[in-house]
């Protein structure tokens, strides 16, 4: 089994990806960290706030949790070792750097990777994993959930141009976001660097084919993202054809056969009324995207509504893909 350390271990995602990881085949988590006052190690059970829906696993609670600074932490990096990084953003590049640096190899979840040149920005599902040492980068979790709905569209009817309206749940912010008494009846349009996020990730992984405007809103929900997403195709096409495309569309890490691997990446509804993020975020254990409402749009030529859960797909589900997708591709991990 592969040794882990998760960082950022008390996060909202930290969390999600630990519930993912307990009990899995083929990795075995070893130490917790958060950035913190250095003190001496402490079980886990008794600084995480848990706030998943099922108890902690069991494995989990007396597991050894390290809070200090990078440099600290990065001393039980080695070679051979797995890091999942969710560090808060700002915070991630030098504990990042140092594991790295360490003989670890890192994929992390912070945005001060997403754009460097050097590092690869990969979503599992589409994109083959790099076998060389060092920090591999996911996206932002709106990001995760456009380009695989832009995949899907464009191996068929060309993207000319984007534009897509994000309305994320208070769960995207993690625990330090805003509570839901004061988002009650209220909500936040001024995301812009969540917006920034989006147009740059995905121009990146798309390679600036086509462009990309969004806007994003934070709003009184607790877990799924709803998109309101309108393309411009370069072909004509038909109702139909759109359907038939999203319908159809099969991802290929599913033939990898892994415990968060699925082949069919959307659910389609063509009644009105969904998705909707309660009925609709944890489909497919919260790795499948619900879309509706496909239809034709006057200004650019379709619109959709998109749901996928943010903290899973969007996030921890992804990170523990990309490390299975990781570990079948190394031999001699």
């Amino acid at each position: 089994m592969i040794p882990v350390v998760v960082l950022g271990a008390s996060r909202l995602i930290g969390q999600a990806l630990l519930q993912r990881l307990a009990g899995h085949p083929a990795f075995a988590v070893r130490a917790l960290c958060d950035l913190g006052p250095e003190r001496p190690p402490m079980p886990y059970g008794e600084v995480c706030d848990w706030r998943m829906t099922s108890s902690m696993p069991t494995e989990l609670v007396t597991l050894d949790h390290h809070s200090g600074p990078a440099s600290s932490l990065s001393r039980l990096s080695k070679p051979g070792l797995l890091v999942l990084s969710v560090l808060p953003d700002g915070q991630s590049a030098e504990a990042d750097r140092a594991f790295a640096e360490g003989g670890a190899r890192v994929i992390t979840h912070a945005e001060e990777w997403r754009l460097h040149p050097d590092i690869p920005l990969i979503i599992p599902d589409i994109h083959p994993i790099p076998s060389e040492p060092g920090i591999i980068a996911t996206p932002n979790c709106t990001t995760v959930m456009l380009s695989l709905l832009l995949t899907a569209l464009r191996n068929e009817h060309r993207i000319d141009a984007v534009s897509v309206v994000a309305l994320q749940a208070l769960s995207g912010a993690d625990l330090t976001g805003p509570s839901a008494m004061d988002m009650l009846g209220n909500v936040d349009p001024h995301l812009d660097g969540e917006a920034r996020a989006l147009e740059r990730e995905t121009g990146r992984i798309f390679s600036e084919e086509f462009p990309v405007s969004a806007r994003c809103v934070r709003v009184p929900v607790n877990v799924g993202h709803t998109l309101l997403v309108s393309f411009k195709t370069r072909r004509p096409s038909e109702l139909g054809d759109i359907l038939t495309c999203l319908d159809d569309f099969r991802l290929t890490s599913a033939r990898a056969r892994t415990e968060t691997a699925m082949e069919r990446p959307f659910v389609l509804f063509r009644n009105p009324g969904r998705p909707r993020p309660v009925p609709d975020a944890d489909a497919g254990r919260g790795m499948a995207l619900s879309i509706g409402g496909v239809a034709r749009c006057p200004v650019l030529d379709w619109r959709c509504v998109l749901v996928g859960n943010n903290v899973e797909r969007g996030s921890a589900a992804t990170m523990v893909l990309t490390a299975e997708m990781l570990a079948q591709s190394l031999v001699d991990f």
